[in-house]
């Protein structure tokens, strides 16, 4: 079973309320690595740090602490989950529509959302959860369109935590098989990441491999590579899943903790339909009990 590392189980949400419930961030970060002086042995607990969010790119974080006027710059990729204490009554809406499975209505509120030009990394995150909705909403098209849009420019890793691929092998909807087919050769990797792992559960099935093979080699986008890597394993046979997973673990214990949730759906449902259901078991409840973050794959 995968560790996840702390020993609490937070509820995490990326807003409770309406603006002015709430005046200080809350970012939730990966632990540090322990250093040569410091024992792994016992689980390391996930860090709250509180303040004012400054910037968020793909490298850094930047933000003012609760207790010091000071700015501190924090790894980007440790940032796991942000509860934000400050939002506009449109965001908290689109943000409650896409938790109430409300998606069309989630969906239509991003222009709007967009308008009020929030902090690029925020106009990120909120189009990253529509081109979910759209996928979920039967928006095929909507949704790789959005995520090609925003693979412009590098995006931070709690961004494309949620891009909206296939973890899962059911049968893709005629909507995701027509959109995935339009968008196969796209520009963008992370739009033909995202449209290879529909087409997985599909008659394109040995294109989309071809195509995730070919991402899972490419250096020049190392993140997407190491989640190409991760789709890759749904392709696995039965002998193969009992051979392999174990070393599976160990490389989604590699990756950042942020991008771990999409890798271990497809993980527990190797082992269920291979027969390892103890093991399967073990990582669903790990999923369900004690999430890394809130992720649209688990909901």
């Amino acid at each position: 079973m995968i560790s996840l590392r702390f020993s609490v189980l937070i509820a995490f949400i990326f807003s409770v309320s309406i603006a002015g419930a709430q005046s200080l961030d809350r970012v939730w970060l990966e632990p540090a690595s322990p250093t040569s002086t410091q024992s792994d042995w016992y689980p390391r607990a996930i860090e709250i740090v509180e303040g004012r969010i400054v910037d968020m790119d793909d490298k850094q974080l930047r933000m003012v602490i609760q207790s010091d006027d000071d700015e501190m710059m924090l790894a980007s990729m440790r940032v796991i989950w942000i509860e934000l204490g400050d939002v506009t009554v449109l965001q908290a809406e689109a943000i409650e529509h896409f938790d109430e499975n409300r998606y069309s209505e989630c969906l239509k509120s991003l222009p709007a959302v967009l308008q009020e030009r929030p902090p690029v990394w925020r106009q990120q995150w909120l189009t990253m959860m529509a081109a979910n909705a759209a996928r979920k909403s039967s928006r095929g098209k909507i949704s790789l369109e959005l995520v090609s849009q925003l693979d412009r420019r590098e995006l931070p890793l709690m961004v494309l935590s949620w891009l909206p691929i296939a973890w899962d092998n059911r049968q893709s909807s005629t909507d995701e098989i027509a959109s995935a087919t339009d968008r196969i050769d796209d520009p963008s990797s992370a739009t033909r990441l995202v449209a290879a792992s529909w087409l997985l559960s599909s008659k394109e099935r040995s294109q989309a491999t071809e195509i995730l093979k070919t991402l899972a080699a490419d250096s020049s986008r190392p993140t997407i590579a190491s989640l190409a890597q991760c789709v890759l394993w749904r392709t696995a046979t039965p002998p193969q899943v009992k051979q392999s997973y174990q070393q599976w673990q160990d490389r989604v214990e590699a990756l950042p903790m942020v991008l771990q949730t999409g890798p271990m759906v497809t993980i527990a449902e190797k082992l269920r339909s291979t027969g390892l259901s103890d093991a399967s078991q073990a990582m669903a409840w790990s999923l369900e009990l004690t999430p890394i973050h809130p992720h649209p794959t688990t909901e």
